[in-house]
């Protein structure tokens, strides 16, 4: 019987939030924080599927022969096309009849069933009695790609799972093909969540790295290996909506048109300006440290440049203007990541840094009630392993 764990990574928009709605170039790195979601096959004679997702309060045992029926009556195991709207339709309903009161908790369980569907329906994923446990060292709806995370790894699961019916002999890795499918259900996922994600959270989340992204494009990637980029996440513990502040700068486009087509174009510019910064951190060699301290500070003054921005267009919030202020007394540059108004923050941290002064900046933010995560951007994407 299968036995596995699949774990995702979190995210930072490091350039380009709000813009890259918009077509603008955004960039993004993977977290050192990760989600991890253990799955294990139990005897077909218990004819249960139990969820468990401790993050969210939920741990619910339902009958496999309840779900599969459902699935039949709601035609997800037919060959009936259906667009995501119907298919989203038809979720709404049938989790509202699971007795889940808190929004949060509706939400994923419409992403676990959607994830589930689409690789009944694309994969042939055949259904029987498991135990799924589902935890993230994320905060939930702060900005750091939770829910990409989460639906990254819901979604990787099932697909591995699949894999594994059909006798497939693969390494304990997804190949090209495989992570294309995993980005592209789980941005499926995210439309729940989130009704017009930009592509960016659930791309990061499967492929890992640094990642140039431009809707439409596919999205390209910076190998930083040892030049991982170092930064103080911190969460402000200000509760946001994604999609709330989404519709907000676009009222604001929407107003002043002539003004945000220009402004859209310095995002653009500044993301691009940042692309070529890290490109050059990467291809500094080590023992060059003036070369590779001015390209941060470069790098630096970009960070400061979009905050001002993002600020301006009403997306920031008081807590979020706290911390790049408290980072600037002690020589660093914060900004937000994500939608803003609440949620995370990041301080990048150049190298060979006085370590004290880090600490000094993480306890004074500490007592000004933030929390606060040293990390690593640029790591790696999604990943299967065998249960230990």
């Amino acid at each position: 019987m299968a036995s596995f764990r699949i774990s995702a990574p979190g995210k930072v928009i490091l350039f380009g939030e709000h813009s890259v709605v918009y077509g603008k170039t955004a960039v993004a790195a993977s977290l050192g924080l990760r989600s991890s979601l253990h799955f294990t096959e139990l005897p077909h004679e218990e004819c249960i599927i139990h969820i468990k997702m401790p993050k969210l309060g939920i741990s619910k045992i339902l009958s496999l022969h309840q779900v599969e029926e459902d699935f039949h009556r709601l035609d997800f195991y037919s060959g009936i096309a259906m667009n995501h709207d119907a298919i989203n339709q038809k979720l709404q309903k049938y989790v509202a009849t699971l007795g889940f009161e808190n929004p949060d908790q509706r939400l994923s369980m419409e992403c676990f069933f959607y994830a589930m569907m689409q690789v009944i329906r694309s994969d042939q994923l055949r259904l029987s009695s498991f135990i799924l446990e589902l935890d993230s060292e994320l905060s939930i709806g702060a900005g750091a790609g939770s829910s990409a995370s989460f639906t990254v790894c819901l979604v990787a699961c099932f697909l591995h799972w699949s894999q594994l019916q059909k006798g497939t002999n693969l390494p304990n890795e997804f190949d090209s093909p495989t992570l294309n499918k995993i980005s592209h259900y789980a941005l499926n996922c995210e439309k729940i969540m989130h009704g017009k994600p930009s592509g960016i959270d659930n791309s990061v989340c499967t492929f890992g790295s640094v990642i140039e992204f431009r809707k439409p494009e596919p999205p390209k990637f910076i190998t930083l290996g040892s030049k991982s980029l170092r930064v103080l996440l911190v969460d402000t513990k200000v509760a946001r909506s994604t999609k709330l502040l989404v519709e907000k700068f676009g009222a604001l486009s929407s107003s002043f048109p002539t003004i945000f087509k220009d402004m859209l174009q310095v995002y653009d510019e500044l993301a691009m300006q940042a692309l070529d910064i890290i490109k050059k951190i990467h291809a500094t060699p080590e023992n060059d440290q003036d070369r590779l301290l001015k390209h941060y500070d470069e790098l630096s003054l970009l960070v400061d440049i979009n905050q001002g921005l993002l600020a301006t267009c009403q997306v920031s919030h008081e807590t979020l203007d706290t911390i790049c202020k408290t980072a600037k007394k002690y020589g660093f540059s914060a900004k937000l990541t994500g939608a803003g108004g609440g949620g995370f923050a990041y301080v990048l941290i150049p190298p060979n840094v006085n370590n004290a002064k880090v600490e000094d900046l993480t306890n004074e933010l500490k007592i000004q009630g933030f929390s606060v995560t040293e990390t690593k951007l640029g790591g790696s994407g999604v990943e299967v392993n065998d249960m230990d």
